[in-house]
């Protein structure tokens, strides 16, 4: 018998909380993409799904082993656009009821602090990870 554990359950819900944002709001997560990315919607919409897939993967015992790597990957795939909203200071701003990307125009130390703060959610990942059963039969 699998028995769920709270802290998988409530990473999955988180993730998938957040994949549903990226459909929900994609103007604001295309926003925060760097520009060196070639098309910001494609890769809002890989990462939503990527996070809406996973996380709801993680709900379920038989599953949560893999949906646990792939998480713990993808949180390491999208750090390089953490980097990137703190070195150039972007910020998504509402211009005409949408979110626009703004570079040079964040204030203060939010997009610093969100960097060391993807290393808890790593090792969370990490240990529902470890902690997950191997699916059998």
């Amino acid at each position: 018998m699998h028995v769920s554990r709270p802290s998988a359950i409530g990473a999955g819900m988180l993730f998938t909380g957040a994949g549903i944002a990226h459909f929900a709001k994609p103007d604001f997560f295309e926003a925060i993409v760097p520009d060196w990315i070639p098309n910001a919607a494609l890769a809002n919409r890989l990462s939503g799904a990527a996070e809406l897939a996973f996380g709801l993967a993680m709900l379920h015992p038989r599953t949560r082993k893999l949906s646990a790597l792939g998480l713990f990957a993808l949180t390491i795939a999208v750090f390089p656009a953490n980097i990137d909203m703190a070195v150039n200071r972007v910020e998504p701003q509402v211009v005409e009821g949408q979110f626009s990307r703004r570079v040079g125009t964040a204030t203060g130390p939010l997009n610093w602090v969100r960097l060391p703060l993807q290393l808890p959610l790593l090792w969370w990942l990490w240990k529902e990870y470890r902690a997950a059963s191997v699916p059998t039969g």
